[in-house]
């Protein structure tokens, strides 16, 4: 099997990287079983991942997040 990785496989899934890259991979997958499997993978798992419904934290909880944050970067600052 030629030396691609699973970030290439993931630039390709999105369509990213170069044109000859992607060319590259595509002409691989034709013939690659190994590389068929491994694509695949990738594939259902973004599916599974598309199907998810995000849910945007509360936003009391971020700004207690963001205030910690706050508070802890001034009082790092003042023990200089």
């Amino acid at each position: 099997m030629a030396n691609i990785t699973q970030d290439d496989l993931l630039n390709y899934l999105y369509n990213e990287g170069s044109a000859e890259k992607i060319e590259y991979i595509k002409q691989l997958l034709e013939t690659d079983i190994d590389l068929q499997e491994r694509f695949q993978v990738l594939k259902t798992a973004k599916s599974r991942l598309d199907q998810i419904k995000l849910i945007s934290p509360n936003s009391r909880s971020v700004d207690n997040i963001l205030n910690y944050a706050e508070r802890r970067v001034i009082e790092l600052n003042s023990h200089d």
